[in-house]
Protein backbone atom coordinates (compact mmCIF):
# COMPACT_ATOMS: atom_id res chain seq x y z
CA UNK A 1 0.00 0.00 0.00
CA UNK A 2 1.50 3.37 -1.26
CA UNK A 3 2.33 5.81 1.29
CA UNK A 4 -0.81 8.37 1.87
CA UNK A 5 -0.02 11.83 2.51
CA UNK A 6 -3.70 13.32 2.87
CA UNK A 7 -6.56 12.60 4.99
CA UNK A 8 -8.79 9.62 3.17
CA UNK A 9 -12.77 9.55 3.69
CA UNK A 10 -13.88 6.82 5.72
CA UNK A 11 -17.29 4.97 5.36
CA UNK A 12 -17.90 1.91 7.71
CA UNK A 13 -20.28 -0.01 6.71
CA UNK A 14 -21.86 -2.11 9.76
CA UNK A 15 -24.42 -5.16 10.49
CA UNK A 16 -26.31 -6.07 13.52
CA UNK A 17 -25.21 -9.96 14.03
CA UNK A 18 -24.27 -11.50 10.57
CA UNK A 19 -22.62 -14.54 9.79
CA UNK A 20 -19.25 -14.40 7.62
CA UNK A 21 -20.58 -17.39 5.69
CA UNK A 22 -23.72 -15.76 4.59
CA UNK A 23 -21.70 -13.43 2.14
CA UNK A 24 -21.07 -15.19 -0.85
CA UNK A 25 -17.12 -14.16 -1.04
CA UNK A 26 -16.83 -16.18 2.01
CA UNK A 27 -19.28 -19.35 0.80
CA UNK A 28 -19.82 -19.32 -2.93
CA UNK A 29 -22.10 -22.06 -2.45
CA UNK A 30 -24.79 -19.86 -0.74
CA UNK A 31 -27.87 -19.75 -2.31
CA UNK A 32 -27.41 -15.95 -1.31
CA UNK A 33 -25.12 -13.98 -3.68
CA UNK A 34 -24.20 -10.36 -2.36
CA UNK A 35 -22.30 -8.84 -5.00
CA UNK A 36 -22.42 -5.70 -3.60
CA UNK A 37 -20.21 -6.72 -0.04
CA UNK A 38 -18.33 -8.86 -2.58
CA UNK A 39 -17.34 -5.74 -4.46
CA UNK A 40 -15.08 -4.57 -1.29
CA UNK A 41 -13.14 -7.89 -1.13
CA UNK A 42 -12.51 -7.47 -4.72
CA UNK A 43 -11.34 -3.95 -4.41
CA UNK A 44 -9.68 -4.42 -1.01
CA UNK A 45 -8.17 -7.07 1.65
CA UNK A 46 -11.01 -10.06 3.17
CA UNK A 47 -10.12 -11.31 6.38
CA UNK A 48 -10.46 -14.51 6.71
CA UNK A 49 -9.72 -15.42 10.87
CA UNK A 50 -11.65 -11.99 12.43
CA UNK A 51 -13.26 -12.44 15.45
CA UNK A 52 -15.33 -9.97 17.34
CA UNK A 53 -13.68 -9.31 21.29
CA UNK A 54 -17.72 -10.02 23.02
CA UNK A 55 -20.07 -12.16 20.91
CA UNK A 56 -23.20 -9.55 22.57
CA UNK A 57 -24.12 -5.98 20.22
CA UNK A 58 -22.92 -3.25 22.81
CA UNK A 59 -20.41 -4.60 24.77
CA UNK A 60 -18.88 -5.20 21.26
CA UNK A 61 -19.58 -1.69 19.68
CA UNK A 62 -17.94 0.32 22.44
CA UNK A 63 -15.02 -2.45 22.47
CA UNK A 64 -14.89 -0.80 18.36
CA UNK A 65 -15.37 3.09 19.09
CA UNK A 66 -12.63 3.02 22.04
CA UNK A 67 -9.79 0.34 21.42
CA UNK A 68 -10.80 -1.46 24.60
CA UNK A 69 -11.72 -4.86 26.02
CA UNK A 70 -14.92 -4.58 27.69
CA UNK A 71 -13.78 -5.38 31.35
CA UNK A 72 -11.46 -2.27 31.03
CA UNK A 73 -14.17 0.48 29.47
CA UNK A 74 -17.35 -1.20 31.68
CA UNK A 75 -19.81 -1.94 28.98
CA UNK A 76 -19.49 -6.05 29.59
CA UNK A 77 -23.29 -6.94 28.66
CA UNK A 78 -26.14 -5.01 26.77
CA UNK A 79 -28.08 -2.54 28.61
CA UNK A 80 -25.29 -1.05 30.41
CA UNK A 81 -24.31 2.44 28.93
CA UNK A 82 -20.77 3.28 27.68
CA UNK A 83 -20.00 6.12 30.06
CA UNK A 84 -20.29 9.94 28.93
CA UNK A 85 -16.86 11.20 28.10
CA UNK A 86 -15.48 8.01 27.03
CA UNK A 87 -12.50 9.12 24.40
CA UNK A 88 -13.59 7.17 21.16
CA UNK A 89 -11.41 7.14 17.69
CA UNK A 90 -13.77 8.95 16.30
CA UNK A 91 -13.67 11.83 19.09
CA UNK A 92 -9.95 11.98 17.42
CA UNK A 93 -11.29 12.33 14.56
CA UNK A 94 -13.18 15.00 14.94
CA UNK A 95 -11.00 16.86 16.94
CA UNK A 96 -8.13 17.03 14.27
CA UNK A 97 -10.56 19.51 12.06
CA UNK A 98 -10.14 17.41 9.61
CA UNK A 99 -13.37 15.31 9.47
CA UNK A 100 -16.91 15.83 9.20
CA UNK A 101 -18.55 12.56 11.38
CA UNK A 102 -21.84 11.42 11.15
CA UNK A 103 -24.27 8.14 12.01
CA UNK A 104 -26.87 6.64 10.09
CA UNK A 105 -28.75 4.00 11.93
CA UNK A 106 -28.35 1.75 14.96
CA UNK A 107 -25.52 2.79 17.40
CA UNK A 108 -26.18 1.21 20.44
CA UNK A 109 -23.41 2.61 22.33
CA UNK A 110 -26.35 2.99 24.83
CA UNK A 111 -29.29 1.21 25.80
CA UNK A 112 -32.60 0.86 23.87
CA UNK A 113 -34.39 0.87 27.68
CA UNK A 114 -36.55 -1.50 29.49
CA UNK A 115 -40.63 -1.23 29.68
CA UNK A 116 -40.80 -3.66 32.75
CA UNK A 117 -39.41 -1.27 35.07
CA UNK A 118 -37.22 -3.71 36.79
CA UNK A 119 -33.94 -1.69 36.05
CA UNK A 120 -33.94 1.43 38.20
CA UNK A 121 -30.47 2.90 36.88
CA UNK A 122 -30.21 6.37 37.27
CA UNK A 123 -28.00 6.81 34.23
CA UNK A 124 -30.44 7.56 31.31
CA UNK A 125 -30.11 6.43 27.72
CA UNK A 126 -29.87 8.46 24.62
CA UNK A 127 -30.43 5.57 22.06
CA UNK A 128 -34.70 4.69 24.23
CA UNK A 129 -36.78 3.01 21.11
CA UNK A 130 -40.12 3.66 23.58
CA UNK A 131 -42.15 6.82 22.46
CA UNK A 132 -42.46 7.35 26.27
CA UNK A 133 -39.27 7.83 27.29
CA UNK A 134 -38.46 10.20 23.67
CA UNK A 135 -38.74 13.29 26.27
CA UNK A 136 -35.62 12.42 28.13
CA UNK A 137 -33.92 12.32 24.86
CA UNK A 138 -31.17 15.01 24.46
CA UNK A 139 -29.91 16.43 21.58
CA UNK A 140 -26.01 16.12 22.73
CA UNK A 141 -23.46 16.73 19.69
CA UNK A 142 -20.94 15.33 19.07
CA UNK A 143 -22.31 11.64 20.77
CA UNK A 144 -18.83 9.58 21.20
CA UNK A 145 -17.19 11.73 18.62
CA UNK A 146 -20.18 11.81 16.00
CA UNK A 147 -21.48 14.93 15.49
CA UNK A 148 -24.43 14.30 12.64
CA UNK A 149 -26.64 11.79 13.59
CA UNK A 150 -29.53 9.95 12.44
CA UNK A 151 -31.18 7.34 14.49
CA UNK A 152 -32.77 3.99 14.78
CA UNK A 153 -33.25 1.69 17.83
CA UNK A 154 -34.50 -1.93 17.57
CA UNK A 155 -34.72 -4.55 15.06
CA UNK A 156 -37.11 -6.17 13.08
CA UNK A 157 -40.55 -4.08 12.89
CA UNK A 158 -39.72 -3.24 16.92
CA UNK A 159 -37.71 0.05 15.56
CA UNK A 160 -38.17 3.26 16.77
CA UNK A 161 -36.33 6.51 17.58
CA UNK A 162 -37.84 10.07 16.89
CA UNK A 163 -34.65 10.23 14.21
CA UNK A 164 -36.76 7.39 12.25
CA UNK A 165 -40.29 7.96 12.93
CA UNK A 166 -39.78 11.94 11.17
CA UNK A 167 -38.30 10.26 8.40
CA UNK A 168 -41.43 7.73 7.87
CA UNK A 169 -44.10 10.93 8.39
CA UNK A 170 -41.62 12.77 5.91
CA UNK A 171 -41.77 9.59 2.99
CA UNK A 172 -45.36 9.69 3.78
CA UNK A 173 -46.23 12.81 3.01
CA UNK A 174 -43.90 12.64 -0.05
CA UNK A 175 -46.08 9.33 -0.93
CA UNK A 176 -49.00 9.27 0.82
CA UNK A 177 -49.99 5.56 -0.87
CA UNK A 178 -47.27 4.16 1.85
CA UNK A 179 -49.75 4.82 4.71
CA UNK A 180 -52.40 2.20 3.60
CA UNK A 181 -50.96 -0.82 4.07
CA UNK A 182 -50.42 0.42 8.16
CA UNK A 183 -53.55 2.83 8.24
CA UNK A 184 -51.28 5.41 9.06
CA UNK A 185 -53.17 8.94 9.16
CA UNK A 186 -51.86 12.85 9.58
CA UNK A 187 -53.72 12.72 12.67
CA UNK A 188 -51.33 9.59 14.27
CA UNK A 189 -49.06 10.98 16.94
CA UNK A 190 -46.01 9.39 16.63
CA UNK A 191 -46.60 6.84 19.59
CA UNK A 192 -49.38 5.86 17.10
CA UNK A 193 -47.43 5.70 14.15
CA UNK A 194 -44.07 3.98 15.55
CA UNK A 195 -46.96 1.38 17.54
CA UNK A 196 -48.45 0.67 13.95
CA UNK A 197 -44.90 -0.16 12.72
CA UNK A 198 -44.06 -2.42 15.46
CA UNK A 199 -47.33 -4.34 15.50
CA UNK A 200 -47.78 -4.42 11.71
CA UNK A 201 -47.68 -8.17 11.55
CA UNK A 202 -50.42 -11.29 12.22
CA UNK A 203 -49.47 -12.74 15.41
CA UNK A 204 -51.47 -15.64 14.39
CA UNK A 205 -49.37 -16.87 11.54
CA UNK A 206 -47.64 -20.19 12.87
CA UNK A 207 -44.33 -18.59 11.92
CA UNK A 208 -44.14 -15.98 14.45
CA UNK A 209 -42.72 -18.90 17.01
CA UNK A 210 -40.07 -18.77 14.59
CA UNK A 211 -39.34 -15.01 14.67
CA UNK A 212 -40.40 -15.03 11.01
CA UNK A 213 -42.74 -11.76 10.82
CA UNK A 214 -44.57 -11.46 7.88
CA UNK A 215 -45.82 -7.76 7.88
CA UNK A 216 -47.01 -4.53 6.42
CA UNK A 217 -44.23 -2.51 6.54
CA UNK A 218 -43.57 -1.36 2.80
CA UNK A 219 -39.64 -1.87 1.66
CA UNK A 220 -40.02 2.27 0.96
CA UNK A 221 -40.53 2.54 4.82
CA UNK A 222 -38.47 -0.53 6.02
CA UNK A 223 -34.86 0.21 8.87
CA UNK A 224 -32.75 -0.75 5.61
CA UNK A 225 -34.37 2.37 3.54
CA UNK A 226 -33.99 4.32 6.39
CA UNK A 227 -30.18 3.83 6.84
CA UNK A 228 -29.60 3.79 2.95
CA UNK A 229 -31.50 7.15 2.15
CA UNK A 230 -30.04 8.94 5.52
CA UNK A 231 -26.81 7.93 3.82
CA UNK A 232 -26.66 8.47 0.46
CA UNK A 233 -28.30 11.95 1.45
CA UNK A 234 -25.06 12.95 3.27
CA UNK A 235 -22.97 11.96 0.83
CA UNK A 236 -24.51 14.41 -1.57
CA UNK A 237 -24.37 17.13 1.22
CA UNK A 238 -21.04 17.07 1.53
CA UNK A 239 -20.22 16.38 -2.56
CA UNK A 240 -21.82 19.39 -2.67
CA UNK A 241 -19.54 21.51 -0.58
CA UNK A 242 -22.23 22.30 2.50
CA UNK A 243 -19.80 21.50 4.60
CA UNK A 244 -16.37 23.16 5.79
CA UNK A 245 -14.08 20.12 6.60
CA UNK A 246 -12.69 18.75 4.07
CA UNK A 247 -12.85 14.88 4.97
CA UNK A 248 -16.02 12.69 6.30
CA UNK A 249 -16.19 10.20 8.81
CA UNK A 250 -19.85 8.39 7.71
CA UNK A 251 -20.93 5.08 10.01
CA UNK A 252 -23.80 3.40 8.32
CA UNK A 253 -25.43 0.97 10.28
CA UNK A 254 -28.26 -1.51 9.85
CA UNK A 255 -30.04 -3.19 12.17
CA UNK A 256 -30.67 -6.22 10.21
CA UNK A 257 -29.83 -9.47 9.99
CA UNK A 258 -30.52 -9.38 13.80
CA UNK A 259 -33.60 -11.29 14.76
CA UNK A 260 -36.23 -11.16 14.33
CA UNK A 261 -36.68 -12.06 10.51
CA UNK A 262 -38.63 -9.67 9.39
CA UNK A 263 -37.74 -9.05 5.39
CA UNK A 264 -40.03 -6.45 3.50
CA UNK A 265 -41.77 -6.95 0.93
CA UNK A 266 -40.51 -8.96 -2.61
CA UNK A 267 -37.40 -9.67 -0.06
CA UNK A 268 -39.88 -12.04 1.95
CA UNK A 269 -40.20 -14.32 -0.54
CA UNK A 270 -37.11 -14.51 -2.60
CA UNK A 271 -35.85 -17.35 -0.65
CA UNK A 272 -36.82 -20.71 -0.86
CA UNK A 273 -36.23 -23.13 2.32
CA UNK A 274 -36.00 -25.76 0.40
CA UNK A 275 -32.95 -24.59 -1.40
CA UNK A 276 -30.97 -23.69 1.93
CA UNK A 277 -28.17 -25.98 2.66
CA UNK A 278 -27.97 -26.20 6.83
CA UNK A 279 -24.79 -26.19 8.50
CA UNK A 280 -23.11 -29.60 8.69
CA UNK A 281 -23.33 -29.49 12.60
CA UNK A 282 -26.94 -29.11 12.47
CA UNK A 283 -27.64 -32.87 13.82
CA UNK A 284 -25.23 -32.05 16.35
CA UNK A 285 -26.92 -33.94 19.50
CA UNK A 286 -24.48 -32.75 22.04
CA UNK A 287 -23.23 -36.05 23.32
CA UNK A 288 -19.78 -34.45 23.91
CA UNK A 289 -20.94 -31.01 24.92
CA UNK A 290 -20.37 -29.22 27.65
CA UNK A 291 -23.11 -28.95 30.51
CA UNK A 292 -23.84 -26.08 29.81
CA UNK A 293 -24.69 -26.80 26.12
CA UNK A 294 -26.27 -29.54 26.80
CA UNK A 295 -28.96 -28.26 28.32
CA UNK A 296 -29.38 -25.50 26.10
CA UNK A 297 -30.00 -28.31 23.75
CA UNK A 298 -32.76 -30.10 25.85
CA UNK A 299 -34.43 -27.36 27.36
CA UNK A 300 -33.14 -23.45 26.02
CA UNK A 301 -31.55 -21.78 28.90
CA UNK A 302 -32.06 -17.57 29.24
CA UNK A 303 -28.98 -16.22 28.34
CA UNK A 304 -27.83 -12.73 27.17
CA UNK A 305 -28.77 -13.08 23.58
CA UNK A 306 -31.29 -16.00 24.06
CA UNK A 307 -34.55 -16.49 25.54
CA UNK A 308 -36.86 -19.01 26.45
CA UNK A 309 -40.29 -19.57 25.06
CA UNK A 310 -40.13 -17.73 21.61
CA UNK A 311 -38.49 -20.15 19.91
CA UNK A 312 -38.54 -23.93 19.41
CA UNK A 313 -35.98 -25.94 21.89
CA UNK A 314 -32.97 -26.86 19.91
CA UNK A 315 -33.68 -30.33 20.14
CA UNK A 316 -37.27 -29.69 18.90
CA UNK A 317 -36.70 -27.77 15.92
CA UNK A 318 -36.95 -29.15 12.51
CA UNK A 319 -34.78 -28.86 9.46
CA UNK A 320 -37.73 -27.40 7.43
CA UNK A 321 -38.09 -24.78 10.65
CA UNK A 322 -34.71 -24.06 10.53
CA UNK A 323 -34.00 -23.61 6.81
CA UNK A 324 -37.53 -21.36 6.95
CA UNK A 325 -35.86 -18.92 9.34
CA UNK A 326 -32.48 -18.76 7.33
CA UNK A 327 -34.50 -18.34 4.25
CA UNK A 328 -35.70 -14.95 5.45
CA UNK A 329 -32.66 -13.91 7.20
CA UNK A 330 -30.80 -14.50 3.36
CA UNK A 331 -34.21 -12.13 2.55
CA UNK A 332 -32.83 -9.32 5.13
CA UNK A 333 -29.21 -9.43 4.33
CA UNK A 334 -29.95 -9.66 0.19
CA UNK A 335 -32.11 -6.30 0.53
CA UNK A 336 -28.70 -5.00 2.87
CA UNK A 337 -26.99 -5.73 -0.22
CA UNK A 338 -28.47 -3.80 -2.43
CA UNK A 339 -29.04 -1.03 -0.51
CA UNK A 340 -24.99 -0.99 0.37
CA UNK A 341 -25.10 -0.89 -3.77
CA UNK A 342 -26.87 1.96 -4.13
CA UNK A 343 -24.70 3.59 -1.37
CA UNK A 344 -21.14 2.23 -3.75
CA UNK A 345 -22.98 3.56 -6.48
CA UNK A 346 -23.56 7.00 -5.38
CA UNK A 347 -20.08 7.53 -4.14
CA UNK A 348 -19.01 6.80 -6.92
CA UNK A 349 -21.23 9.17 -9.32
CA UNK A 350 -20.37 12.04 -6.41
CA UNK A 351 -16.63 11.60 -7.20
CA UNK A 352 -15.82 10.38 -3.59
CA UNK A 353 -14.81 6.76 -4.33
CA UNK A 354 -11.51 7.34 -5.38
CA UNK A 355 -10.38 9.51 -2.22
CA UNK A 356 -12.43 6.98 0.38
CA UNK A 357 -11.58 4.13 2.92
CA UNK A 358 -14.34 1.46 2.77
CA UNK A 359 -14.73 -0.98 5.92
CA UNK A 360 -17.69 -3.48 5.80
CA UNK A 361 -17.76 -5.62 9.33
CA UNK A 362 -20.46 -6.77 11.78
CA UNK A 363 -21.07 -6.33 15.56
CA UNK A 364 -20.79 -10.51 16.00
CA UNK A 365 -21.98 -13.48 14.27
CA UNK A 366 -24.91 -15.84 14.84
CA UNK A 367 -25.25 -19.19 15.78
CA UNK A 368 -27.53 -19.38 12.67
CA UNK A 369 -28.03 -22.96 12.95
CA UNK A 370 -24.46 -24.55 13.83
CA UNK A 371 -25.25 -27.11 16.69
CA UNK A 372 -28.85 -26.64 16.34
CA UNK A 373 -28.81 -23.37 17.88
CA UNK A 374 -29.87 -20.03 16.77
CA UNK A 375 -28.93 -16.42 18.07
CA UNK A 376 -26.10 -15.77 20.27
CA UNK A 377 -25.31 -16.39 23.99
CA UNK A 378 -22.40 -18.20 25.69
CA UNK A 379 -21.87 -20.45 23.14
CA UNK A 380 -18.67 -19.58 21.45
CA UNK A 381 -18.93 -22.18 18.26
CA UNK A 382 -17.19 -20.18 15.00
CA UNK A 383 -20.33 -18.79 13.23
CA UNK A 384 -21.19 -16.51 16.62
CA UNK A 385 -17.32 -15.22 16.78
CA UNK A 386 -16.31 -14.93 13.81
CA UNK A 387 -17.36 -12.21 11.61
CA UNK A 388 -16.33 -10.67 8.20
CA UNK A 389 -14.66 -7.88 8.09
CA UNK A 390 -13.27 -6.94 4.77
CA UNK A 391 -11.72 -3.68 3.74
CA UNK A 392 -10.72 -1.06 0.43
CA UNK A 393 -8.04 1.54 0.65
CA UNK A 394 -7.38 3.80 -2.26
CA UNK A 395 -4.56 2.79 -4.07
CA UNK A 396 -4.25 -0.26 -2.23
CA UNK A 397 -4.13 -4.22 -2.53
CA UNK A 398 -7.12 -5.70 -4.25
CA UNK A 399 -8.47 -8.71 -4.62
CA UNK A 400 -6.41 -10.31 -1.09
CA UNK A 401 -7.29 -12.30 1.66
CA UNK A 402 -5.79 -12.44 4.75
CA UNK A 403 -5.73 -15.32 7.25
CA UNK A 404 -4.09 -13.69 9.73
CA UNK A 405 -5.83 -13.48 13.22
CA UNK A 406 -7.51 -10.11 13.65
CA UNK A 407 -10.15 -8.91 16.09
CA UNK A 408 -12.48 -6.21 16.85
CA UNK A 409 -10.64 -4.11 18.54
CA UNK A 410 -7.95 -3.94 16.06
CA UNK A 411 -10.29 -1.69 14.26
CA UNK A 412 -9.78 1.94 15.77
CA UNK A 413 -5.91 1.76 15.71
CA UNK A 414 -6.10 0.85 12.05
CA UNK A 415 -8.26 3.19 11.23
CA UNK A 416 -6.02 6.08 13.41
CA UNK A 417 -2.91 4.69 11.45
CA UNK A 418 -4.15 4.77 7.99
CA UNK A 419 -4.99 8.79 8.93
CA UNK A 420 -1.86 9.54 10.31
CA UNK A 421 -2.92 9.94 13.65
CA UNK A 422 -1.05 8.78 17.40
CA UNK A 423 -2.38 5.74 18.76
CA UNK A 424 -3.37 6.28 22.49
CA UNK A 425 -2.01 4.51 25.26
CA UNK A 426 -5.23 3.78 26.02
CA UNK A 427 -6.28 1.39 22.87
CA UNK A 428 -5.22 -2.06 23.85
CA UNK A 429 -5.55 -4.22 20.30
CA UNK A 430 -2.79 -4.02 17.36
CA UNK A 431 -3.10 -2.07 14.12
CA UNK A 432 -3.79 -4.11 10.81
CA UNK A 433 -1.41 -1.40 8.57
CA UNK A 434 1.29 -4.51 8.28
CA UNK A 435 -1.32 -6.87 6.90
CA UNK A 436 -2.92 -4.16 4.73
CA UNK A 437 0.60 -3.65 3.26
CA UNK A 438 0.80 -7.69 3.10
CA UNK A 439 -1.39 -9.79 3.48
CA UNK A 440 0.96 -12.80 5.33
CA UNK A 441 1.69 -10.59 7.74
CA UNK A 442 0.89 -11.67 11.16
CA UNK A 443 0.14 -9.25 14.20
CA UNK A 444 -1.73 -11.41 16.61
CA UNK A 445 -0.67 -15.20 17.64
CA UNK A 446 -4.05 -15.28 19.40
CA UNK A 447 -7.12 -13.51 19.92
CA UNK A 448 -8.85 -13.06 23.51
CA UNK A 449 -12.78 -13.04 23.39
CA UNK A 450 -14.84 -12.36 26.80
CA UNK A 451 -18.24 -12.81 27.55
CA UNK A 452 -20.29 -12.02 31.15
CA UNK A 453 -23.84 -13.57 30.89
CA UNK A 454 -25.88 -12.57 34.04
CA UNK A 455 -28.96 -14.04 33.12
CA UNK A 456 -26.69 -17.36 34.34
CA UNK A 457 -24.26 -15.76 36.36
CA UNK A 458 -21.54 -17.10 34.20
CA UNK A 459 -18.06 -15.74 32.42
CA UNK A 460 -16.47 -16.84 30.37
CA UNK A 461 -13.11 -16.23 28.50
CA UNK A 462 -12.07 -17.67 25.21
CA UNK A 463 -8.60 -17.80 23.59
CA UNK A 464 -8.72 -18.40 19.85
CA UNK A 465 -5.10 -19.47 18.24
CA UNK A 466 -4.61 -20.52 14.44
CA UNK A 467 -5.38 -24.22 15.65
CA UNK A 468 -7.26 -24.13 19.10
CA UNK A 469 -10.03 -22.55 20.64
CA UNK A 470 -10.39 -22.97 24.41
CA UNK A 471 -13.22 -21.72 26.20
CA UNK A 472 -13.08 -21.38 30.34
CA UNK A 473 -16.43 -21.00 31.73
CA UNK A 474 -16.70 -20.84 36.16
CA UNK A 475 -16.87 -24.67 36.46
CA UNK A 476 -16.03 -26.40 33.08
CA UNK A 477 -14.40 -25.91 29.90
CA UNK A 478 -14.02 -26.24 26.34
CA UNK A 479 -11.11 -27.48 24.33
CA UNK A 480 -11.29 -27.95 20.10
CA UNK A 481 -8.78 -28.83 17.67
CA UNK A 482 -9.53 -25.94 15.08
CA UNK A 483 -7.29 -27.58 12.08
CA UNK A 484 -8.28 -31.31 12.74
CA UNK A 485 -12.30 -30.58 14.38
CA UNK A 486 -12.76 -27.13 12.67
CA UNK A 487 -17.18 -27.83 13.36
CA UNK A 488 -15.86 -27.89 17.17
CA UNK A 489 -17.30 -31.55 17.26
CA UNK A 490 -15.42 -33.07 19.59
CA UNK A 491 -14.74 -30.98 23.03
CA UNK A 492 -11.55 -32.09 24.12
CA UNK A 493 -11.45 -30.74 27.34
CA UNK A 494 -11.17 -33.73 29.32
CA UNK A 495 -9.28 -36.11 27.23
CA UNK A 496 -5.83 -36.09 29.12
CA UNK A 497 -3.98 -36.65 25.63
CA UNK A 498 -4.32 -32.78 25.74
CA UNK A 499 -4.17 -31.94 28.93
CA UNK A 500 -0.35 -30.59 28.22
CA UNK A 501 -1.67 -27.80 25.19
CA UNK A 502 -4.80 -27.37 27.52
CA UNK A 503 -2.21 -25.84 30.25
CA UNK A 504 -0.17 -24.47 27.97
CA UNK A 505 -3.42 -22.13 26.31
CA UNK A 506 -4.43 -21.33 30.18
CA UNK A 507 -1.28 -19.69 30.78
CA UNK A 508 -1.54 -18.29 27.51
CA UNK A 509 -5.16 -16.97 28.31
CA UNK A 510 -4.22 -16.23 32.29
CA UNK A 511 -1.44 -14.28 30.46
CA UNK A 512 -3.79 -12.00 28.07
CA UNK A 513 -6.36 -11.21 30.51
CA UNK A 514 -3.75 -10.17 33.31
CA UNK A 515 -2.03 -8.17 31.11
CA UNK A 516 -4.90 -6.41 29.51
CA UNK A 517 -6.17 -5.25 32.81
CA UNK A 518 -5.61 -1.16 32.61
CA UNK A 519 -5.93 -0.22 36.47
CA UNK A 520 -3.17 1.66 37.60
CA UNK A 521 -1.36 0.67 40.65
CA UNK A 522 -1.59 3.60 42.37
CA UNK A 523 0.34 4.38 46.18
CA UNK A 524 -1.70 6.37 49.03
CA UNK A 525 1.69 6.50 50.38
CA UNK A 526 5.11 5.18 50.30
CA UNK A 527 4.79 2.20 52.64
Amino acid sequence: MPKINKKLNILFVFTDQQRADHLSCYNSNNILKTPNIDSIAKEGIKFSNFYCTNPICMPNRSTIFTGQYPSVHGVTTNGRNLPRGTKTFVDILLESGFFQTASFGKIHLNYFGASSGRFKSPVESQEYVLPKLYPKLEKNSPYFGLEELKIISGHATFCGHPDYINWVRSKIREDKTLAKPLRIKDSDPDSMIQTKLNISFDTSNPLTKLQVLEHKIPEELYSTTFVKESTIDFLKRFSEGKYSKPNFFAFCSFPDPHHSFSPPGKYYNMYRPEDVILPRTFNDTHENSSKFNQKHFNETLNTEGTVKNIFPIPKNLTEEEAKTVIAKSFGMEKMIDDAIGEILNAMEELGLSDNTVVIFTSDHGDLGGDHRFFFKGPFLYQGLIKVPFLIKVPNGLKGQISDSLVSSIDIPETILELEGFSIPNSMQGKSMIPILNNPEEKINDSILIEMDDDHNDEKTRTLVTNDWRITIFRNYGELYNLKDDPDEMNNLWDNLSFLEVKEELIFKLLRKCINNQQNPLIRDCGY
